[in-house]
């Protein structure tokens, strides 16, 4: 049977050179990372701040077509060239499904909109 999922799994380029004393290979999880395979339902991402978690869900999401700062596929603000070289490591297995829609939604993603649209940000009332 065909798994039904979207995205199937993540893996480090089996022939792709990586310098492990440089950003982003000298991140210890990312200088051990070989395959990552995702369940059908959620993969969760879990660690200690600075353990490559971003780092690999951003370069996931770029070889996937949104962009690096989040967004729709469509819709990408850019407001600097902040992507880590591990997209050009990276392979990704999708399965036979295309998403219908899909949003990356990061920190910077929120910013995008706070700052081209400050009027869609309201204050909440002190309590």
């Amino acid at each position: 049977m065909l798994p039904d999922h979207y995205l199937l799994s993540a893996e480090l380029h089996p022939s792709s050179e990586r310098d492990t004393t440089a950003y982003p290979f000298s991140i210890p999880a990312l200088t051990a990372f070989q395959r990552m395979e995702f369940h059908p339902n959620v993969t969760f991402f879990v660690g200690e701040n600075g353990s490559g978690k971003s780092t690999l869900l951003e370069a996931i999401a770029v070889k996937s077509g949104f962009g690096e700062e989040g967004g729709t596929k469509n819709v990408q603000a850019r407001t600097a060239d902040t992507v880590s070289p591990l997209k050009q490591h990276l392979r990704i297995a999708r399965g036979f499904r295309k998403p219908k829609d899909g949003y990356f939604l990061r920190a910077e993603s929120f910013y995008n909109v706070a700052t081209c649209f400050p009027s869609l940000i309201t204050k909440l009332p002190p309590q």
